[in-house]
């Protein structure tokens, strides 16, 4: 995905509360994280290995359901 598809789920995940914030060092390097600005945590995500990172289509994905 483009970098002006990772700033529309920035924005979309800033319009429904959330924080998308990019996970830059370590196996999870280039993935992302979504963040509960109200609680300060974590969303969880299906991914095996990678619990609290998302790539920036499963991002996406889990925006747009909830």
């Amino acid at each position: 995905m483009s970098n002006s598809e990772e700033k529309r789920i920035a924005r979309t995940a800033q319009a429904k509360g959330f924080r998308l914030e990019k996970v830059g060092k370590g196996a999870h390097h280039g993935r992302f994280a979504i963040v509960n600005i109200a609680q300060g945590s974590r969303v969880t995500s299906s991914a095996i290995g990678a619990e609290f990172t998302f790539s920036l289509q499963e991002a996406d994905d889990w925006l747009t359901r909830n």
